[in-house]
């Protein structure tokens, strides 16, 4: 329910069909579509997504028994590829899931981390998600993934934000070409914020 949706509708969702439905592969197989729309409503788009939700748990149910653990112990590969063949389920999704619950060596890429590595030159614009995945995988060390994850999506959300990046806030600007060349929109604000809080003008 994260595409196209803000973190906080994407939450109110997930804990409203939580409380409501109940989010096991059995309960939402057996739920309405239009309960599980209700449901879900806050993250918009409601309609689609329970269709796709329920046919997704109609599938967990019936050919994994409820479970897809059985997945998960695959080679990572012959994973990723299973998971993606499921309705509704990306390649970002799939990789949440390998790299959380199956401890698998792969690194999710999410909006936020598609932007941070443009801003600071790991990768060119119009960049494939496999290529941003491939790069971050050779920098991160495997054992880092996780908070390696968790921490640039916080960061993109806090600091490096889309629209008015906080780049007088950020305990990397002085090394991201971005924020150097004032190519980050909002930049300029950030910097002026960050004269007056210092008193000097970089």
């Amino acid at each position: 329910m994260s595409q196209n949706t803000s973190y906080s509708n994407e939450a109110r969702a997930y804990e409203q069909l939580e409380r409501t439905i109940g989010i096991e592969p059995g309960r939402l197989a057996e739920a309405g579509i239009e309960e599980i729309a209700s449901a879900i409503r806050p993250a918009g788009m409601h309609n689609i997504r329970a269709k796709v939700i329920k046919r997704l748990s109609e599938i967990v149910v019936s050919k994994y028994n409820g479970d897809i653990s059985r997945i998960l112990i695959k080679e990572l590969q012959e994973a990723r590829e299973e998971l993606i063949r499921l309705p509704g389920v990306g390649r970002k999704s799939a990789d949440v899931i390998l790299l959380f619950e199956a401890n698998k060596p792969i690194m999710p890429v999410d909006r936020h981390i598609f932007r941070i590595t443009e801003r600071l030159g790991l990768v060119s614009g119009n960049q494939s998600y496999e290529r941003v995945r491939s790069i971050l995988e050779s920098i991160i060390p495997r054992e880092e993934l996780e908070m390696g994850h968790l921490s640039l999506i916080e960061f993109g959300r806090r600091i490096c934000r889309a629209r008015t990046p906080l780049c007088g806030s950020c305990f990397i600007a002085e090394s991201c070409p971005s924020a150097k060349l004032g190519k980050v929109k909002g930049n300029r604000r950030a910097r002026a914020d960050r004269a007056r809080d210092t008193g000097v003008d970089d």
